[in-house]
């Protein structure tokens, strides 16, 4: 994979900056930093790795960027968490976080490598978290 250690999100294709590609907000509404985090997050997938992810807003101030099936990051605006697809030696998911944007993307591409890899089927049948689920459980802040 051709990770980066330095992803300058301002620095994207075109000079566009994140907040700007955000059709919901008008270019004078600054988002909330987690909106802004999962939406930086989700442009380095692009831009680095080329995977398309989804943002999603929570009610609680969080904010989602679902990747792949199974492999929901979240975000505070400080920090992104996910559960992995790897198994602990007790056979449960175990859960993985980053601070940092461009080690948080590298880890995601990585889990998505895996996870495409798989039947759909095995996905579903495993506990990772479904974006369904995530969303009924918070309910997304309407726009």
């Amino acid at each position: 994979m051709n990770a980066t250690s330095q992803y300058d999100p301002t620095s994207r294709r075109g000079d566009v900056s994140p907040s700007q590609t955000c059709a919901a907000a008008p270019p004078t509404t600054e988002s909330p930093p987690a909106l802004r985090r999962a939406e930086d997050l989700a442009a380095v997938l692009d831009d680095v790795y080329g995977i398309k992810a989804d943002v999603h807003e929570l009610r609680s101030g969080n904010a989602i960027v679902s990747v792949f099936l199974g492999l929901l990051a979240y975000t505070d605006g400080e920090r992104f968490w996910w559960t992995g697809p790897e198994l602990s030696d007790s056979g449960a998911p175990l859960l993985s976080s980053e601070l940092t944007l461009p080690l948080a993307a590298e880890q995601l591409a990585e889990h998505h490598t895996i996870l495409r890899a798989r039947p759909a089927t095995s996905v579903l049948e495993s506990e990772l978290p479904l974006l369904a689920d995530a969303l009924t459980a918070d309910h997304v802040v309407p726009r």
